[in-house]
């Protein structure tokens, strides 16, 4: 009976919410244009994160997600209201949802910028060929961009037609991708180029020096990951024994999940809980990322 309870609960939640939007849309267009307005600064934010993370998304479909995005966190929070009777838990889902996009930016852009760091040793060797066989800078990074697959492929392709067709001198756009990136061997790599390029000098002495400082780094970087593995497999630690301590907690005394599920004090309590165990990861994540 319970679940068939919920099941109409649910129901009648997508359908009120349904009417809601169509009444939206097609009846009361003012809230419509209101929210599509309120939506505008989220669109352009997830523009820009498209375009970093080479997603190819227009302009018009980051305006959809936003407003999307929206309309989806109001949802999710009513449909725990409904569901679970709780204003924390509703509020505490909905705000989690509508604020989820920036962490998993983060996360994308960390990934991809990681897998860049490992691919630079590959594409300063690629280079490296190119020159000895006579090829000036420029091809060289078109070489790079054509044989490399994405991330480090699509960085130099962007290099590349920034100069042959935005008519930026390879310093310039070398040095727009290396303040865009952040990444430490791709520094110290252009850094270098706009130096060799600025004052002249042995093109191809100073990429084996590159080559040869990347792979060292990329040695270095390799052996931190395994000297703070402990670490790492501490936050794994902390995120599996807090539930695991709370569910036998409540298995010993069946009144618990009643205090934690059914009463303010308790929903906060769990909030909290939640709260501080991402801060405990987001800590050790940030003591873990070492710079060389």
């Amino acid at each position: 009976m319970r679940s068939i309870g919920l099941l109409c609960a649910v129901i009648a939640v997508v359908s009120s919410g349904a009417s809601v939007f169509l009444m939206a849309r097609q009846g009361y267009l003012p809230l419509w244009l209101r929210l599509i307005s309120a939506s505008e600064t989220d669109g352009r934010k997830y523009y820009s994160w498209s375009d970093e993370l080479f997603l190819g998304w227009s302009e018009e479909e980051t305006r959809r997600i936003a407003v999307w995005a929206r309309v989806a966190a109001g949802g999710v929070a009513l449909v725990t209201l409904v569901i679970t009777g709780s204003i924390v838990f509703a509020l505490g889902l909905g705000c989690a949802l509508y604020f989820a996009p920036g962490p998993l930016y983060r996360y994308a852009l960390e990934k991809r910028r990681k897998l860049l760091d490992d691919q630079l040793p590959d594409a300063v060797s690629l280079m490296v060929a190119s020159v000895r066989a006579g090829n000036a800078l420029s091809h060289a990074i078109e070489e790079v961009s054509r044989k490399m697959p994405a991330p480090i492929g699509q960085e130099f392709g962007l290099i590349a037609r920034e100069h042959t067709l935005g008519g930026l001198s390879i310093e310039d756009a070398l040095a727009r991708t290396r303040d865009r990136l952040g990444v430490e061997s791709f520094t110290m790599i252009s850094s270098a180029l706009i130096i060799n390029c600025g004052q002249g000098g042995d093109l191809l002495h100073i990429l084996e020096r590159m080559a040869d400082a990347t792979r060292s780094l990329s040695r270095l970087q390799k052996k931190i990951v395994t000297e703070t593995s402990e670490i790492r497999a501490q936050q794994k630690i902390i995120l599996v024994m807090t539930p695991l301590f709370g569910g036998l907690i409540c298995l010993f005394d069946s009144s618990i999940p009643h205090i934690l599920f059914h009463s303010f004090i308790g929903n906060v309590l769990l909030l909290v809980v939640a709260a501080l165990q991402l801060g405990c990861v987001a800590w050790i994540r940030s003591i873990v990322r070492t710079t060389i």
